[in-house]
Parts: structure tokens; C-alpha cells; sequence
């Protein structure tokens, strides 16, 4: 069942509202946050040598990549579809937003309000899985991405066999979620009420080949190599055998248990 923008929003809302997804980023790793971390930490080694001129960050949320971008020179434009991240954000970047090194604002990314060929770097982290059609978002990114310019996209993979175990649990998960939220209190249970889109690469890749932009570079994050609902009993154990793995820079090797597919595309 399709997730509408107005639901999205309202989740988003609640959780910028608590402040949980900034603390994603900033607090104790654990099992939930280290899939963020080590998404993000990826996203960023990819793109240091791209972070020249000016940038856009969709879905921002509270502010993620800034730190990242404005560290590098970057010209910083971050836009979100929640109020309530982008509040956050200023509220969080205060000084930097004062002075003009980073701009935040409320957008939708399949109606973008910037020139074609605005910008030369283009992120969008956790963005494309809410979309039920991503189509109108990625033309978007095509026409706001100057030509030589580069757009990074994240998705779930799709591949993933973690995924299918999960599905495959999905009945007791979801019978059993209530009982979990009252032990856990968990930040992002609003999560729950979501509908998140999955993509095998070359899915992602044909569709941005399809749109003038030529892969460049891709990462696999976050391995399962310890499955659901074993990462649950042994969380420190699933955590350190996928540092090993992505440290060790065998995600190829790997890629089948990563949660996450991140590509680099240049814009031809």
C-alpha cells in the first residue's frame, strides 16, 4: 500500500518534532543508527572529491550532510519535504544559515524550484524509497544537474537476503511490533507507518542511464551477515562482522547481504 506525501510528512514531522533523527547521527551506535552511520560515512567518501561549487542536498532532513559539505568549501542548498526537519535545521545550522554558507528550505523534489543545470553536486540519501515512482524525482535531478556535474542516490537493495528473511518473518513482526514499541520506546516507530521502495542496481542504474548520467562509482553498506532476528540477540557481533567487511572494502564480495546501494552518477 502506497504511503501519500501528506502521511510522509506528518512522520517526518513527529520525528524532527522529538528530535530523533538528528541523534541517528550523533549518539550511541547501536543496532538501528549504525545502518545511518555507516550509510553516511560511505555517501561521504565517495563524494570528497566532488564537493566543489554548489550543491543540493534533497531530503536533508535536519541537516545530515552539512557538516560534510560546508567542510569541503561547498556552496550548500538542502531542501526536505517536512517543515519540521528544515525548522531543525535552521535551528541547528544557525550561524551558518545567518551567514549564507547553507541555505535550507521547504521543496518537493518532483517540483524543484531552482534554474536547469543549477547545480554541480547533488545528493539524495534515503530519499527514493518513499516514492511508489521515483520518475518524476529523477527527471528532476537530470534537469537541476549541470552537464559534468554528478548526482549521488541511495537506495535499499533490493538483492539483499536479509530482506527476504524479513519478509519472511513479517507476520510475527508485525504481531509482536506493539509488545516491542512498549519495551524499546523506539524513536522511529512512525517508520513503521511508511512504505519503503527497494531496488536491484541495475534497476537504479538504467533509470539514471535513461536520463543522460553515466555511473561513476558504488557502495554496499551494512551487511547482514548476521540475519534478522539474530542481529536482534547479537547486535555488537552483526555490527563488528559488517565493519570488517565494509572497512575492508569487500562490499562487492559481500553485496548481496548490504542494505544499502549507493551510486555516483556524472551527468553527460
Amino acid at each position: 500500500m502506497n504511503t501519500s506525501k501528506d502521511e510522509i510528512i506528518q512522520v517526518f514531522d513527529s520525528i524532527a518534532s522529538r528530535m530523533s533523527w538528528e541523534k541517528l547521527y550523533s549518539g550511541q551506535v547501536d543496532r538501528i543508527s549504525y545502518n545511518f552511520i555507516t550509510r553516511q560515512r560511505a555517501v561521504e567518501e565517495m563524494l570528497v572529491p566532488f564537493t566543489a561549487g554548489k550543491v543540493l542536498d534533497l531530503g536533508c532532513g535536519s541537516g545530515d550532510l552539512v557538516n560534510f559539505y560546508v567542510s569541503k568549501g561547498a556552496r550548500y542548498v538542502g531542501v526536505d519535504l517536512s517543515r519540521n526537519m528544515i525548522e531543525r535545521a535552521n535551528v541547528n545550522y544557525a550561524s551558518w544559515v545567518q551567514q549564507k554558507i547553507a541555505v535550507f528550505q521547504v521543496a518537493d523534489c518532483e517540483a524543484l524550484p531552482f534554474s536547469d543545470g543549477e547545480f554541480d553536486v547533488l545528493s539524495a540519501v534515503a530519499l527514493i524509497e518513499y516514492l511508489p515512482d521515483p520518475s518524476k524525482a529523477l527527471d528532476e535531478i537530470s534537469r537541476v544537474v549541470k552537464i559534468g556535474g554528478v548526482a549521488l542516490i541511495t537506495v535499499p537493495n533490493k538483492k539483499c537476503f536479509n530482506s527476504r528473511i524479513r519478509d519472511f518473518f513479517a507476520p510475527i513482526r508485525n504481531l509482536l511490533f506493539p509488545l516491542y514499541l512498549k519495551w524499546k520506546k523506539a524513536p522511529l516507530a512512525a517508520m513503521k507507518r511508511v512504505t519503503h521502495y527497494s531496488y536491484r542496481q541495475e534497476e537504479i542504474d538504467f533509470l539514471m542511464n535513461t536520463r543522460g548520467f553515466k555511473k561513476i562509482g558504488e557502495r554496499f553498506t551494512n551487511f547482514y551477515i548476521i540475519p534478522h532476528p539474530a542481529d536482534h540477540l547479537m547486535p555488537k557481533i552483526y555490527m563488528r562482522m559488517s565493519e570488517r567487511i565494509d572497512r575492508g572494502r569487500q562490499d562487492q564480495k559481500y553485496k548481496n547481504w548490504a542494505a544499502n546501494y549507493i551510486a555516483l552518477y556524472r551527468r553527460n
